[in-house]
């Protein structure tokens, strides 16, 4: 590939297309009752790439009819002080989601009179707009949630502020928040292609149906979710799909709401992809990613919350502000350089952690919220798959085979208590732009979680635990610089020789 193909490919990673007759580019909730579609989906577009097709549920419901004593006035507005709400509280307004009396293919910005009513943050500077005024309960609890995720974000974690629309979407500069009823889906995008701050940072809008499958008792969790990716348009827009998807999930769990395990559960399932694989969202893949993430904070920052908001201002793309660089990976390098390791590092580590997840939680990996989250990480379903074999003398092929910054996991399970170690190699193609990192989980010595096998003779000794098993993790990783943009779908065979 060239250098000018190169640059293209990373050109507009994340630019806007208008909400015309469907919904276009940006952060989109399919609904949470479907269980084959991810619920909110980036929308991306490369240079001489089309635009993916929202897929929309089909929805059902009485609709609340329109108060027939207002008149929808385009430009209309009615500001507003949201009633106080005490911690917990949701309006039980018994008004389901329905159909939408909002065409679909609207766009709130340029067209504001389906929004006539508004109520603004006392605290924040944002507006929460609705189409009705029997909505009016339901937007004063947007507004409260919307607080509390502003709040913890900007306020306490250090995430960057949506800058100022200039008016180009509400009637002045806030943030702007379209209570949708019916729309059953949510969606941050960027408001115009013009960039507002010396970086590129762009000024955004939300929209979001809090009767939805994504409101209700998930509301809290969607709106911080959503809101996340407002703070990523102000840094970069033009990024990784799974960059944008770990965050927000990332933050999303330090909200109120049910323990959801399905997005660690399908990327736990899926330990051989490419770590930052962008699978378009045929998955959970790229949420329950933020697994990752949840590694980097225990493993590098001592559980320390700010180092994704400085990832986000490291991604800032300089000097070309039309190139995603530097990219995800560039500002992981960046980041991780006090701790004299990289990327590639963090992609053998998080190998050898993310196997204490769920069921195998030692206690000593990640760490657990201090106050009310969601803390799938400790579920179950977040427990890795792990093949087996019996100790004997066999070569076991690994199926499927990882792709590059992926691994493989096999446990070896002694026959009888009198072995207690057993010999390993690796039968592999030779690959001029590859290597395999083996090792071995459990630890077997105090404070050690594990150990990496050295075969640079072509064999080694593995002891088993006292329990008679080990697991071998093996992870293949590149020689040289790593770009993600250059990853493929490639798989990197290998088998296992055991003998005892």
């Amino acid at each position: 590939m060239t250098n000018d193909e190169s640059i293209s490919t990373r050109r507009t990673a994340r630019t806007g297309i208008a909400l015309a007759t469907a919904l276009a580019l940006g952060a989109v909730c399919a609904p949470r009752a479907s269980a084959q579609v991810p619920p909110r989906s980036h929308w991306k577009t490369l240079s001489d790439a089309n635009a993916v097709p929202l897929i929309v549920n089909s929805m059902s419901g009485d609709t609340v009819p329109s108060d027939p004593s207002y008149v929808v006035t385009p430009g209309a507005g009615v500001d507003g002080t949201p009633a106080p709400l005490a911690s917990g509280d949701e309006p039980s307004l018994g008004i389901s989601s329905g159909d939408s009396v909002i065409p679909k293919g609207t766009r709130p910005c340029e067209e504001p009179g389906y929004w006539p009513y508004t109520v603004a943050s006392s605290r924040y500077p944002f507006l929460v707009h609705y189409h009705a005024r029997n909505e009016g309960a339901m937007a004063d609890w947007v507004v409260a949630l919307l607080e509390t995720a502003w709040e913890r974000q900007i306020g306490r974690q250090g995430y960057t502020e949506p800058p100022s629309d200039q008016g180009w979407c509400g009637p002045d500069g806030k943030f702007d928040v379209f209570i949708w009823r019916g729309i059953n889906t949510c969606q941050v995008n960027i408001v115009s292609e013009r960039f507002v701050m010396e970086w590129g940072g762009r000024a955004s809008f939300m929209f979001v149906d809090p009767w939805g499958d994504y409101g209700g008792k998930y509301l809290a969790q969607t709106m911080a979710h959503e809101f996340n990716h407002a703070t990523h348009a102000a840094n970069d827009w033009y990024e990784l799909p799974i960059a944008f998807e770990m965050s927000a999930s990332y933050v999303e769990q330090f909200y109120d709401g049910p323990a959801d395990p399905k997005y660690v559960q399908d990327f736990q399932a899926r330990a051989d992809w490419a770590l930052l694989r962008n699978d378009n969202y045929e998955t959970w893949y790229m949420y329950g990613a933020a697994l990752y993430l949840n590694f980097v904070r225990d493993y590098y920052f001592k559980g320390d919350d700010r180092f994704l908001p400085d990832l986000w201002v490291t991604m800032r793309n300089k000097p070309d502000l039309f190139v995603n660089s530097p990219h995800f990976v560039d500002a992981m390098n960046a980041l991780l350089a006090p701790h004299r390791e990289t990327f590639l590092d963090s992609v053998v580590a998080f190998a050898r952690w993310r196997y204490f997840a769920g069921s195998n939680d030692d206690g000593k990996h990640f760490r657990r919220f201090p106050e009310t989250g969601t803390e799938v990480t400790f579920s179950r379903k977040a427990t890795l798959p792990v093949a087996h074999v019996m100790l004997g003398t066999l070569t076991h092929e690994i199926s499927p085979a990882p792709m590059l910054t992926g691994s493989a996991y096999l446990e070896v399970r002694r026959k009888n208590a009198a072995q207690t170690s057993f010999q390993l190699s690796l039968e592999l193609p030779p690959s001029p732009s590859a290597r395999w990192v083996v090792q071995a989980v459990p630890g077997l010595t105090e404070g050690s979680d594990g150990e990496i096998v050295d075969l640079h003779s072509g064999t080694a000794r593995v002891s088993f635990t006292p329990k008679g098993n080990r697991t071998l993790i093996l992870t293949v990783v590149p020689i040289s610089d790593f770009d993600p943009y250059h990853q493929t779908d490639a798989r990197y065979p290998v088998s296992v020789r055991i003998a005892p």
